[in-house]
């Protein structure tokens, strides 16, 4: 756990954690490194408590649950870290005998439960040596696309004795994610969208990378295109005149905005949401797709795929974008695009004021309106307040 980062383990406890957290305990007594052990109450807790340390840090993520029991107590926070690409390792105790089987007679799988949440499970024999185990989850879990890996093992594995040897940190900093974008795409991208009469940015966890959301702020400006982001990632200041809003899902009270009118949808570091809303791009709209994950969770673009796919690290691809688009720009092109920023910046003031009239119209409501809360919660919250919102 010290060779790969990780400061906290959240844990809610099982018998076979009893050596992992007397080890730690001893460690941290005599003033040695080792992870803090943060007590969940609940396991799908430790999750969301993972989910939002590396949403913050970018630290590497321990969860600790007791076998099968507390790893299907996980729940819905796995999915949440899934789709909000979160490299997080969950580790958990074997709860079956070597002759266990399942109702068909099986033999019992324990990483079963969770296969189609994670991008690897695997579980630890007698002959294999843990932290080459926790080097190679580590890997996978920090390569690109980001997500959890399931680590199984036997309560004997952790009280035997071991050899003392030095562990190399796993070099999660340095995985490669996809090369640049070459010109020849770049330029013909850069087309596409100074064309475009109404162009929309769509992004979905760009801002897992912070220096992105200046980026996406600047290419925004540059083509004077509305912008949509995602619920699961901060990539896009809603205050902004060009943002759109935050993407809708089914059983919202209307459809995303903009997508529908859209002749070029520029789509980055996207996911189809889980519940899709109202309102999908027209028949003859183009969609170009800039990602490290073509399969997009094995959901296409609206049922469609897109016109242009690129693989791309968008750290790199969005600031590139923005200067093949500005060393083309005519004057004309520069003069069209501000007068679109100023619709878009107008039409963002007047959706404010609605919202907030609609919200002191419903302050005497109850029970309490949803507009009224949200109302009354940005108005007392700043810049270093974490709002979690735990719903579909």
């Amino acid at each position: 756990m010290n060779a790969n980062g990780v400061e906290d383990i959240f844990f809610n406890p099982g018998g076979e954690q009893a050596s992992i957290q007397t080890t730690i305990a001893k460690l941290r007594v005599s003033g040695k490194r080792a992870p803090r052990l943060v007590l969940c109450l609940d396991e799908s807790v430790a999750m969301a408590a993972a989910h939002g340390h590396y949403m913050v840090s970018g630290k590497p993520q321990v969860v600790m649950v007791h076998a099968e029991l507390g790893t299907q107590q996980v729940g819905g926070a796995l999915h949440n870290a899934q789709w909000g690409r979160i490299p997080v390792i969950l580790w958990a105790g074997l709860a079956g005998a070597p002759q266990r089987v399942n109702w068909k007679n099986e033999p019992y799988d324990q990483g079963g439960m969770v296969r189609n949440c994670v991008k690897w499970d695997h579980e630890i024999t007698d002959n294999q040596n843990i932290s080459e185990v926790l080097g190679e989850a580590f890997k996978i879990a920090f390569s690109e696309p980001r997500g959890p890996v399931y680590l199984a093992y036997s309560r004997d594995m952790t009280t035997k004795k071991m050899d003392r040897k030095t562990i190399r940190p796993s070099a999660t900093d340095d995985l490669a994610v996809a090369p640049p974008i070459g010109n020849d795409t770049l330029n013909k991208i850069a087309g596409m969208l100074i064309e475009a009469e109404n162009p929309l940015i769509i992004a979905g966890y760009t801002g897992r990378h912070p220096e992105s959301v200046a980026s996406l702020v600047e290419l925004a400006e540059t083509l004077g295109a509305p912008v949509l982001t995602s619920q699961v990632w901060m990539n896009f200041p809603t205050t902004h005149p060009l943002c759109a809003g935050i993407e809708q899902i089914l059983g919202s009270r209307k459809a995303n905005p903009y997508i529908a009118d859209a002749d070029v949808l520029l789509v980055i570091d996207y996911d189809m949401p889980y519940a899709i809303a109202a309102g999908v791009p027209g028949k003859d709209a183009r969609i170009i797709h800039l990602d490290v994950d073509p399969l997009t969770q094995g959901r296409p673009l609206w049922g469609r795929g897109a016109d242009i796919y690129v693989k791309a690290d968008s750290r790199e691809a969005i600031p590139a974008l923005t200067g093949a688009i500005r060393r083309v720009l005519t004057p004309e092109k520069r003069d069209k695009f501000s007068q679109r920023s100023s619709r878009l910046g107008n039409a963002h003031i007047k959706q404010r004021k609605g919202w907030r009239a609609q919200a002191v119209s419903s302050a005497k409501l109850k029970p309490i309106s949803p507009d009224w809360l949200c109302h009354c919660i940005a108005g007392i919250i700043d810049e270093d307040t974490i709002v979690v919102n735990h719903n579909i």
